[in-house]
């Protein structure tokens, strides 16, 4: 404003200031002469006393001028006067808008530039940036990354093009992407077989589906889908049709997801703009959509490359994907469920979305959530192995950290916790730590090996195998004094892989190296969720790590002392027996316990006619078919559960290499009664492992039962009435 109307303003408003406070300075002296009991005046009988003004009333507007004048001096608010501090005002009227931008644009001579010449002018991406989150940001989310059905726009995976001619053409005319639904065409294996063939497309998934059903898919797709997205099945973006060889994923990237897709189609459509916004406003967006895209490149490309390729050996040791990606899902998208003794636990989403993953993490958080079992949004559950992997060195968390930060984004949505209360509240998860998280450091003995020390390191850190193979207390807390003693998980037993237990099985380095790199050994096969470990995570170490791995265990440690006054077991196999003709539908094997000879010929006849055929008639197995019974690790085991129990739930293969992949595995759930199935375990455990204790029918029952209960009971072979109606 003028001088004139700037001193004007300033002298009504000292004025205003000076007679407020002579009104306060005269009640102040007024109270002095007040008498609460002398009477002014009376309304309807009701009397008004001269009572004094409240002090309380009277030290508040002290206050509030004393505040006020201190304000007029520091802050601009007398006239012209900036005040002490020179603060400046930058109203909503300065900042650029859309109507502005054509002159903006005009100024900055870039009228005919490029979007991404556009998106050096900080001006006109601010405006973008304000255009995206009234006309976008609700399906594409407020940093343009995506969710699902609503690509990210940050990355250069572009599903019509990514020309600044085809980002016009979509905000301006709209697109609607049209898939037809199949379920009326095709049948319901096919279309399962096409989804799992898909998704098999897509480098380092987790499956698990034989070279027939992938071979079945690929034929249902070549047929059905190539039309549109190209026999190399990487889309046509003439069409919108997406490419299924990569790891971007629009419409839910799970094996249910596709299948939910090829069932019912879909019908994407993405409204026009170019009646509600203007040439210069598009251009606009199109600058902060390439501003969006810049920074994205640019903070990936400034991760530094060596700790991205070391940090993702570190994420195959750890097993991240095994946990973090659900069951046919995308990786490390979260959503696999863990069913604990106080409710169902799901894994989160790791990948690097900053909305639904964790790419919005700090290092700090990071390590604190990896370390301390912190997580950003309040305490983790030790489901999550922070207990194994607080030993992981300073180094190697920074390396995962980056390999992280590298990730695509996955849009997965986490999934709702269900605990039950009081554990669903995580405040309490502190007190847990407190308790039990065991917070002291590795121990290296002096005279230990380099291979020794490397070992422990990633078998108590990265690896966490203790936190599968050491029973737990009450509070699901591991049980130090027993470590790798065996425990309870998913309905099989991981076993007790003490060095004493070990060394009496006769596992040795290279038996136990092959077995963690390969999933195959002289020992037997990897199966249930040892499998999925080989799968995910030991195959891709080297082969020097994996028998560090091996020698540690082999060796033993502090609570896991080697005492091999135990002797080793040494199995004879079946020598010259001959099977006795066994009717499998009635074995009765209790009439001839009294002849040990003939009793064992009965055995061998059953195991004949239910194990022989796959396993061969001598227990040493058959190639591409099944493993060796002898010298079998399992069978050789002190604890026989897991050998009761794959014969009650019946096994798949693991697929872990085509190549040499087996059979299925029958489940004997309804064949053979309880009893009958325990002398037939301990006559194999005795024969081909050197396992005299017999296993009794009261194991047999308990484990059917458990199994049953909790849904883990027959595949193949399960008849439709039990030989043990009791359970029933």
């Amino acid at each position: 404003m003028n001088t004139f109307w700037s001193h004007w303003v300033t002298l009504l408003t000292l004025l205003f200031l000076l007679f407020m406070l002579i009104v306060v300075v005269y009640y102040w002296r007024k109270n002095h002469t007040a008498d609460k009991n002398k009477t002014v005046d009376s309304f309807d009988n009701i009397q008004e006393n001269d009572a004094a003004v409240p002090k309380l009333l009277l030290f508040s507007y002290g206050i509030a001028f004393l505040l006020a004048a201190v304000f007029l001096v520091l802050y601009p608010g007398l006239g012209n006067w900036q005040g002490l501090m020179a603060w400046k005002s930058t109203s909503e009227a300065t900042q650029p808008h859309a109507s502005d931008l054509e002159t903006q644009i005009t100024q900055a001579t870039l009228s005919d530039s490029s979007y991404l010449q556009l998106s050096q002018d900080n001006t006109i991406v601010t405006a973008g940036k304000a255009l995206f989150q009234t006309h976008c940001a609700a399906c594409h989310l407020s940093e343009a990354e995506g969710q699902t059905h609503f690509p990210n726009l940050t990355d250069d995976v572009w599903l019509y093009g990514g020309t600044d001619k085809d980002i016009h053409h979509s905000i301006t005319q709209g697109r609607n992407g049209v898939m037809a639904g199949w379920k009326n065409i095709l049948s319901a294996e096919d279309i399962t077989h096409v989804a799992t063939y898909i998704a098999s497309l897509q480098t380092d998934r987790i499956l698990s589906a034989s070279s027939f059903a992938l071979q079945q898919g690929k034929t249902v797709f070549n047929k059905n889908c190539t039309s549109c997205h190209g026999s190399d099945a990487k889309g046509n973006q003439l069409l919108g049709a997406p490419n299924l060889t990569d790891n971007i994923w629009l419409h839910n990237g799970s094996i249910k997801g596709i299948t939910h897709t090829i069932n019912n189609g879909l019908n994407n459509v993405m409204p026009a703009f170019a009646q509600q916004l203007s040439d210069a406003e598009i251009q606009a967006l199109g600058a902060y959509l390439r501003h969006q895209n810049t920074r994205r490149k640019t903070e990936v490309a400034q991760l530094n490359k060596e700790q991205i390729t070391q940090g993702q050996y570190l994420a195959y040791a750890g097993d991240c994907v095994a946990c973090h990606t659900g069951e046919g899902g995308e990786l490390f998208g979260g959503g696999l469920g863990f069913v604990t003794p106080f409710g169902t636990l799901y894994s989160t989403n790791i990948s690097s979305h900053p909305e639904f993953g964790i790419g919005d993490y700090t290092y700090a958080e990071f390590y604190d959530a990896l370390h301390k079992g912190k997580g950003k949004h309040g305490y983790l559950y030790p489901a999550m192995p922070y207990s194994s992997y607080q030993y992981i060195t300073d180094s190697d968390t920074k390396a995962l950290w980056v390999y992280m930060q590298s990730l695509n984004y996955v849009n997965t949505q986490n999934l709702d916790n269900k605990m039950m209360f009081p554990s669903n509240i995580r405040l309490g998860l502190l007190g847990w730590n407190i308790a039990f998280l065991d917070t002291d450091p590795l121990e290296y003995p002096t005279n230990s090996t380099e291979s020794w020390r490397r070992g422990k390191y990633l078998t108590m850190s990265l690896g966490h195998c203790s936190e599968c193979h050491t029973p737990r207390n009450i509070a699901q807390a591991l049980i130090a004094d027993k470590l790798f003693q065996g425990n309870l998980i998913d309905g099989w037993m991981a076993p007790d892989i003490t060095a004493t237990e070990l060394y009496q099985d006769r596992w040795d380095v290279n038996s136990l190296t092959d077995f963690l790199k390969t999933g195959h050994s002289e020992k037997g096969t990897a199966f249930g969720g040892m499998a999925e470990v080989v799968k995910n995570s030991t195959r891709y170490l080297t082969r020097n790590d994996v028998s560090a791995i091996a020698e540690y265990l082999i060796t033993g440690d502090k609570y896991n002392i080697l005492d091999k006054s135990v002797g080793q077991l040494t199995p004879l196999g079946f020598g010259n027996l001959i099977p006795a003709q066994i009717n499998i539908q009635a074995p009765d094997l209790a009439e001839n316990t009294a002849d040990p000879q003939t009793q064992d010929q009965q055995l061998y006849g059953l195991y004949i006619q239910t194990c022989g055929a796959c396993h061969g008639p001598d227990g040493k197995g058959r190639e591409d078919i099944a493993p060796t019974l002898l010298n079998n690790g399992i069978i050789m085991h002190k604890d026989p559960y897991d050998t009761i129990a794959v014969t009650i739930r019946g096994l798949m293969p693991n697929y872990l290499d085509q190549e040499t992949n087996f059979m299925p595995m029958s489940s004997f759930n309804t064949v053979l009664n309880d009893a009958d199935l325990a002398q037939l375990i301990t006559f194999v455990r005795q024969k081909l492992g050197d396992r005299n204790t017999p296993v009794t029918e009261g194991q047999v029952t308990q484990i059917r039962k458990d199994l049953i209960k909790a849904g883990f009971a027959g595949n193949i072979h399960n008849l439709t009435q039990s030989p043990n109606d009791t359970l029933e």
